[in-house]
């Protein structure tokens, strides 16, 4: 675990100072009116954030737009204790972690340790979530469980996307944005207004994206991670007196050339030739993925309180194919210990998902006020596995020569029941007491092959299991109203993710199932709103005793000479912290955003056979995945104006301590090095409209670290934050 003192950290302590030195410039503004109120659904209704009581972050679409931002990665850093990235081989997937427990499993049977919600409706799987964004409203991170509310797969807590409604002025926007490394983006909406006597509004959003990739393969002279993306987003709002209806269409398509990794085999820290964006071997492949979805949400208001509906239907298809052994086909040989290793894999995803929620919520009564609510849903998961070993088993080494080996199916159905009140007890306590019972079943076919003749051949192994868990969650707490400005609350809530199969097995013994995931979380903090609405304040301490959590472990797999990774029950973490979250509006024209976290992350016990060495032990000793023990954010905003004009600037810090980034090892390359990334953006706005152009910088100080390593099958894969980017974009508003 990593035990530098905080204070040594110069990047934390230079970040201090810096706001410290900002805060006392002189303004020149208007009269300073304080700050903005901020409206969350952090509990299934719409309320003022400092009246929840739980550890909460908001990032404002706006924000996310003027930095440069395209997807849920580009946050990272943004809120304490939160890690947001995407996966190694695979661009528009992420890999999360609140609080210590992070997620990167992109089989199609895992389910996420932290829930995504767009527009309150989950998203099962982690392919598709680093898709980009678009028409972002706000994003809402929760941390810690919210079994009782938000139930399945949110045990280290949910992440919840709000986009935009649509407008009552009609009108038509433009937004043109060209960088570095190919970069352009083109968005363009266009608003109905109020139609039909006012009832209806529509939107509708198309957005195209290019990147020609930042990494450079020496054999080719080609680019990695190349991107091209397409959005469309279709939302009508309906309202009647007491009824109003959102219908929202989308649809994201994405395709990514090369895979803009480190130098693997050879040189798996990528830095031999002194530049990690240069790769000294044949590595290719590529990427495409589709979404489509179709969301209905309604609330209808009656006497006794107001009825919510929230239904989706969600399709995706996900393919992926990876050349990981540095040869360019057949020559030239890869250089380093391995010349002659292949390693060319692909897998094909189809899935498909529907929801369905209803729930009841009454704030009519002076002392109740509670929801009450059902959620079903399933799902149909099917997983081709591909491989390609070359000649003389292929004619090539191409995708369209590759074998298919497995196929693996599963169905998943999930249904609960749930309810949660705050009880006035008196002017200034409020009881929480909250519940959920949820059943799943999940019925899993894995089908393997092997590869055809002439490799060496064995019998097909077919599975079939169906497994159900059910696990009632519940929250109790108290929140205390010192004042209109001033709450403080203590809360202790449970969590729960269902068990399940591991669907790249390929023998019997490898499926599963595992063991269900649990944790108890014990939290308590305050909320201050101080200086006449011009500084905001949170914070929260808190301890998660986590059990069975689930990771990866090493299996001997049907060949018998390799091994493969499967989910298994892994052991018992204690997780104990603190988190800090600051808006400061100095002057009419100044502000500071401040966030700090502090982790505390350990193995409590790790007993198993990791490593398929057939000998049990106690892994104990090893850093908990993604878990760095300080994260700091800090952001200064100055608004100046000029006429009929206005300029906006904006610099921001993220800061993230050195952290295990695989969590199976504690080799050096497997950590992420304590990291201060710069960004900044200046904005000029005119006009009545809100014309304007922006400058946008990331990563400012072109730091070459490595943001995620991984050991991959037999070799270790990094992936580094991408160099400095710089932008322009333009806006119009018609």
């Amino acid at each position: 675990m990593n035990t530098q003192n905080w204070s040594q950290r110069p990047h934390v302590l230079s970040l201090l100072t810096t706001l410290f030195v900002v805060s006392i410039v002189p303004s020149y503004a208007q009269e300073n009116e304080g700050l903005e109120e901020i409206i969350v659904t952090a509990q299934k209704v719409e309320q003022n954030l400092e009246d929840v009581p739980s550890s909460v972050s908001v990032v404002p679409g706006a924000l996310i737009e003027e930095s440069g931002a395209n997807n849920i990665s580009d946050l990272n850093g943004v809120a304490p204790n939160v890690i947001l990235q995407d996966m190694v081989f695979i661009k528009n997937t992420a890999n999360m972690a609140i609080r210590g427990i992070g997620f990167f499993d992109t089989d199609p049977f895992a389910d996420q340790k932290t829930q995504v919600l767009i527009d309150g409706i989950p998203h099962a799987r982690v392919t598709g979530l680093g898709h980009d964004q678009i028409d972002v409203e706000r994003v809402e991170i929760l941390r810690g469980p919210q079994g009782t509310l938000f139930g399945r797969n949110s045990l280290a807590g949910t992440i919840n996307i709000i986009t935009r409604a649509a407008d009552q002025e009609a009108g038509i926007a433009a937004r043109a944005t060209v960088g570095d490394f190919g970069l352009s983006k083109y968005v363009v909406s266009a608003e109905s207004g109020e139609i039909l006597n006012d009832s209806l509004r529509t939107r509708v959003t198309l957005s195209k994206r290019s990147y020609d990739g930042h990494v450079t393969n020496a054999f080719s002279n080609s680019r990695l991670g190349a991107q091209d993306s397409s959005t469309l987003r279709l939302k009508l709002d309906h309202s009647l007196s007491n009824l109003s209806t959102t219908l929202t269409y989308y649809q994201v398509d994405e395709e990514t050339d090369g895979i803009a990794t480190s130098n693997v085999i050879q040189d798996p820290y990528g830095t031999s030739d002194g530049d990690v964006h240069l790769v000294n071997m044949d590595t290719d492949g590529f990427n495409e993925s589709n979404e489509s979805g179709f969301t209905f949400l309604s609330d209808i208001e009656f006497e006794p309180g107001t009825v919510y509906v929230a239904a989706n239907s969600h399709d995706s298809d996900f393919l992926l194919y990876t050349d990981l052994d540095g040869r360019a086909g057949a020559q030239p040989p890869a250089r380093g210990p391995n010349p002659r290793l292949n390693v060319n894999i692909g897998f094909d995803i189809d899935h498909g998902q529907d929801s369905f929620e209803i729930r009841f919520h009454d704030a009519h009564s002076a002392r109740w006020d509670y929801v009450v609510g059902m959620f079903a849903f399933q799902e149909s998961a099917r997983r081709f596995f591909y491989q390609n070993i070359g000649p003389p088993f292929s004619a090539t080494f191409a995708f369209e020569d590759a074998a298919r080996t497995t196929i693996a199916e599963q169905e998943t159905k999930s249904v609960a029941a749930f309810a949660q009140t705050d009880f006035r007890l008196s002017d200034q306590f409020i009881l929480i007491a909250g519940g959920r019972i949820t059943q799943d079943e999940k019925q899993v076919t894995v089908s393997n092959f092997g590869l055809p003749a002439p490799a060496p051949q064995r019998p097909p192994i077919v599975l079939n299991a169906k497994t159900t868990w059910d696990q009632p969650t519940w929250k109790l707490g108290t929140k205390y109203e010192h004042s209109d400005s001033l709450m403080g609350y203590a809360t202790i809530s449970t969590g729960y993710k269902s068990g399940g199969f591991t669907s790249r097995a390929t023998v019997p013994e490898n499926v599963g199932p595992y063991d269900a995931e649990y944790v108890t979380n014990y939290e308590s903090g305050l909320k201050a709103n101080l200086l006449q609405n011009h500084l905001r304040l949170s914070a929260a301490v808190f301890y998660s005793d986590y059990e069975d959590l689930v990771g990866f472990v090493r299996r001997t797999n049907s060949t018998g000479r390799g091994n493969e990774p499967i989910n298994e029950n892994l052991g018992n973490v204690d997780i104990r912290g603190f988190e800090f979250e600051s808006d400061w509006l100095l002057q009419p024209n100044l502000s500071i955003d401040f966030a700090l976290g502090l982790l505390d992350a350990a193995w409590d016990t790790f007993m198993v056979d990791l490593n398929n060495d057939g000998r049990v032990t106690d892994n104990s000793d090893l850093d908990v995945l993604m878990a760095p023990s300080l994260t700091a954010y800090g952001a200064v905003n100055y608004t100046s104006y000029i006429r009929e004009s206005t300029f906006d600037y904006r610099l921001e810090a993220r800061y993230q301590s050195r952290y295990n980034s695989f969590g199976e090892s504690n080799d050096a390359i497997f950590y992420r090095p304590g990291t201060t990334l710069i960004n900044g953006s200046i904005k000029w706005s005119w006009g009545a409209r809100d014309n304007s152009v922006s400058v946008f910088g990331r990563n400012l100080t072109d730091k070459g670290v490595p943001k995620l390593t991984i050991g991959a099958s037999i070799f270790p894969v990094a992936v580094y934050e991408a160099p400095r980017t710089l932008g322009l974009e333009l806006r119009l508003n018609l």
